[in-house]
């Protein structure tokens, strides 16, 4: 066999190999995105950039759409997160729309701790007097996980 074909095998090979270990591993970790459902409103949720990593700025998102015409959600006011780990609550935080991207609502938190968190967010329609809250559980993993050694 010539060898950029036995290249190509062990390529697929390693591939397909991080495919189902991914999968099989999904179920211990909380999903990246979630979407939940309140009020009228598609919540969809999650953190980025991804892998989510301590020491690392992190924005923590939330795209919003009406359940009634799928259109972005625009009109959230008095929006803010509580986000708690271990116990701990820290916030609240100012939630923002995000800048030419309508339904995009976003905070930005740098970690220090690995683990899991959850976030609470809370937030009015329009001018309606009722507050809403939604909370969704995600991880933050150790970047020193995924450093290479040093000689």
């Amino acid at each position: 066999m010539p060898r950029h074909a036995k290249l190509l095998v062990l390529s697929l090979f390693v591939a397909a190999t991080a495919i189902v270990t991914g999968a099989a591993s999904s179920s211990d970790r909380a999903r990246p995105h979630e979407r939940k459902e309140i009020a009228g409103l598609s919540v969809l949720f999650g953190a980025e950039p991804e892998p989510a990593l301590t020491e690392e700025l992190q924005f923590l998102r939330w795209r919003i759409n009406s359940l009634a015409d799928q259109e972005p959600y625009q009109a959230l006011e008095d929006a803010e997160v509580i986000i708690t780990h271990d116990g701990e609550e820290f916030g609240p935080f100012q939630v923002r729309g995000a800048r030419r991207d309508p339904g995009l609502y976003q905070t930005q938190h740098i970690f220090r701790e690995a683990g899991e968190y959850e976030s609470v967010l809370s937030f009015r329609k329009g001018d309606e007097d009722e507050v809403h809250t939604v909370a969704f559980t995600f991880n933050i993993r150790d970047r020193a996980t995924l450093e290479i050694p040093g000689r």
